[in-house]
């Protein structure tokens, strides 16, 4: 089964009756990414319970619905019916988007003392994925820094078991806010969930503010992983079974579970030698030149007039394979592998 069907058959049963589990940390994350603009309030607001949330969510006249989660929707929906999710109440809802940054935070309120903390994943704009290949060189960056401002603001001195999460960069971004928290935060987070979320750099991960909450932090990436296996972890990985060819099973809607928890697996062969590759290629490149390529590469993009992954079609990357020649050869073999596990 997928998380769908374990929300059908937890349906009537409250966070009393059947505790919280590990596959309720990603389906909170999850909602991170839907369009709550106008619906969801933001700092000061009034909360709104999520059936409410759903409920003007299906009235809106249109909706993005990103990269991934063409089942989220559906999702909230059949959240929206059950006993154990619809009085979830939401609040301080953000979406930034813009030349230098894509963020996007949520919180769920469970009860009073309760919350989940979603940080939302790259959407479909380039300048989503230009600050995602920026992290190969440079720390923090601006949606990094905001997930830290978003932790401190969010938590009140009421709450007094906190979880944090995010799918894809969301789980990045979870991870970046509690570790530059300060200790009056981080002794309330109880877990943060990486959903197949890049990593950090080297030094990051050996630095002391990484190491302090190393123990709350649970990652988890598919069979076959891409995007997670992207910089360093130095934390335990879990790995699940998932349905889909390569990056697609990097859709969280297709990962499998039981009426409990995910089902564990071993990483593809395939997906632990690219990841190997690529980490192998930024290691022996130079700041400069990690900065040179990565504006290089997105200049092709904006040369080519993409402002969006979903223009990026067979014909596309075969026009944007064209203008690799100034890549040199390892380089260029090795960015179209991931263009075409990435678009097609």
């Amino acid at each position: 089964m997928n998380i769908l069907e374990y929300i059908k058959i937890h349906q009537n049963e409250d966070f009393k009756t059947f505790p919280f589990k590990e596959i309720d940390n990603l389906i909170l994350s999850l909602l991170a990414y839907l369009d709550f603009n106008e619906i969801v309030p933001p700092f000061k607001g009034i909360p709104i319970t999520l059936k409410e949330a759903a409920e003007k969510l299906e009235n809106k006249p249109s909706v993005n619905k990103g990269i991934f989660i063409s089942n989220t929707y559906k999702m909230v929906k059949l959240m929206a019916k059950t006993k154990r999710y619809q009085d979830i109440k939401l609040i301080n809802y953000m979406n930034i988007v813009n030349e230098e940054m894509q963020f996007k935070a949520l919180t769920c309120i469970i009860d009073y003392t309760t919350i989940f903390v979603a940080y939302g994943g790259t959407d479909t704009s380039i300048i989503g994925w230009k600050e995602d290949f920026k992290m190969a060189y440079l720390y923090p960056g601006i949606s990094q820094r905001y997930a830290t401002i978003y932790l401190k603001k969010v938590i009140k001195p009421h709450h007094k078991l906190v979880r944090v999460g995010g799918h894809s960069k969301g789980g990045n971004l979870a991870i970046c806010a509690v570790m530059n928290a300060p200790f009056y935060i981080r002794q309330k987070v109880k877990r943060i969930s990486n959903f197949d979320g890049p990593g950090f750099l080297k030094e990051q991960v050996e630095n002391k503010k990484y190491k302090r909450i190393s123990n709350k932090i649970t990652m988890y990436i598919p069979s076959y992983s891409v995007i997670g296996m992207i910089l360093y972890h130095n934390i335990e990985v879990r790995v699940i079974k998932a349905k889909g060819l390569s990056i697609l099973k990097h859709d969280a809607f297709n990962w499998l579970c039981d009426a409990q928890n995910f089902i564990r697996t071993k990483q593809d062969k395939r997906s632990l030698a690219l990841s190997l590759k690529l980490q192998k290629k930024l290691d022996s490149l130079s700041l400069e030149t990690k900065i040179n390529l990565i504006e290089k590469i997105f200049n092709i993009f904006q040369d080519n007039n993409i402002k969006d992954t979903k223009e990026i079609t067979l014909k596309k990357i075969y026009t944007l394979i064209k203008s690799f020649h100034n890549l040199d050869r390892e380089t260029k073999n090795l960015f179209i592998e991931l263009l075409i596990i990435l678009f097609t």
